[in-house]
C-alpha cells in the first residue's frame, strides 16, 4: 500500500514532467509553426522534363551534301580506260618511251622507229596527260581549301582547272616553237618538246593509280599517297630538266650557260610569268 506522503511526490513530479515538457513544446512551438505557414505548393516545382518535346525547324529535312561525286569516277575511270588501252595495244612504244628518259641511246631508238607526234597513240597520251595532271591540281586546291569535291558546281571548277593546265601545255609549246624560229632551232626544239612529252606521260602513268586512292581513299592513306606524289614529281621533275640541257647541248651550238638560262625560261620563268599576268587580271 502506498502511503499518502508517495502519492503526493508521485503527483508533484508528474508536475514537474509536465511543466518541463510544456517548456521544451514552447521552444520547439516556432519551429514547427514556421513549417506550418509554409505553403505545400512552394516546393512542388516543375520537371524540367515536364512537356519538354524536340520539334525541328526545318520539317522538310535538312540537305546533306554528297561527299562522293559520280562524276569524278567517272573521269577517273576514263583514265583508267586509256591507260588500259595505252599500255595493251602499245606495250612496245610505252617501253621505248621509258627508256628514253634513262639515257641518249633510249631516246636515240624512239626517234629512229618513229615520230611520236604524227602517231594514233600521240592523241590519247595528250588526254591522259591533261587529265591527270588536272587531277593532280584539283586535289592539291582541295588541300589548300580552294575547293571541295562536295560542292554543287565542283564539276564546273574541275573544268576550269583541267582548261588551265591544257592552256599551259599549249602555251609552252608554242613558247618553244617561236624560240626554235628565232634562233634556228627546230631539231633542238623538237626533242626538248619530246623528252618533255615523254617525262609527261612516265609522270601520268604513275601518278594516275595514285589518284584513285587520293580521292576515295581513307584519309590518312590520302594523306601518305599525296606525299608519295609530290616526291615522284619533284624527282621526275628534276630529271625532266637535266636530261633537257643535256639534249639540248647536245643538238646546239649555244654555251652552257646559255642553254642553262634557256631553259630556266622554259621551265621556270614561263610559269612565273603566268602568275604575275594572272593576279594582274585578278587586280583589274
Amino acid at each position: 500500500m502506498f502511503s499518502t506522503d508517495t502519492l503526493h511526490n508521485s503527483i508533484d513530479s508528474l508536475a514537474q514532467t509536465t511543466s518541463v515538457s510544456q517548456v521544451e513544446t514552447s521552444v520547439l512551438k516556432p519551429f514547427f509553426e514556421l513549417s506550418e505557414t509554409v505553403d505545400a505548393n512552394t516546393f512542388l516545382c516543375p520537371s524540367v522534363f515536364q512537356e519538354h518535346a524536340l520539334k525541328p525547324i526545318n520539317d522538310a529535312g535538312l540537305p546533306i551534301l554528297n561527299s562522293f561525286n559520280e562524276w569524278f569516277f567517272a573521269v577517273l575511270f576514263l583514265g583508267l580506260v586509256l591507260y588500259a588501252w595505252i599500255v595493251s595495244f602499245n606495250i612496245k612504244r610505252v617501253g621505248q618511251m621509258m627508256n628514253a628518259i634513262v639515257g641518249n641511246r633510249g631516246f636515240n631508238r624512239l626517234t629512229r622507229e618513229g615520230d611520236v607526234f604524227s602517231e594514233q597513240l600521240f592523241f590519247p597520251l595528250i588526254v591522259l596527260i591533261v587529265l591527270c595532271f588536272s587531277l593532280f591540281a584539283y586535289r592539291i586546291g582541295m588541300v589548300f581549301n580552294l575547293w571541295k569535291m562536295s560542292e554543287p558546281n565542283a564539276i564546273i571548277t574541275y573544268g576550269k582547272v583541267m582548261f588551265s593546265v591544257g592552256a599551259l601545255y599549249l602555251g609552252r609549246v608554242i613558247l618553244v616553237k617561236i624560240h626554235a624560229w628565232i634562233f634556228k632551232e627546230q631539231n633542238a626544239a623538237h626533242h626538248y618538246l619530246l623528252n618533255v612529252f615523254v617525262f609527261n606521260t612516265m609522270i601520268s602513268l604513275l601518278l594516275l593509280p595514285l589518284l584513285l586512292v587520293a580521292f576515295f581513299g581513307d584519309l590518312r592513306i590520302q594523306t601518305g599517297i599525296l606525299y608519295a606524289m609530290f616526291f615522284l614529281s619533284a624527282i621526275c621533275y628534276v630529271w625532266r630538266g637535266f636530261r633537257s640541257f643535256s639534249l639540248i647541248n647536245s643538238l646546239t651550238k649555244f654555251s652552257y650557260f646559255h642553254n642553262f638560262l634557256y631553259l630556266c625560261t622554259l621551265e621556270i620563268g614561263y610559269y612565273l610569268s603566268v602568275y604575275v599576268v594572272l593576279n594582274k587580271l585578278n587586280d583589274i
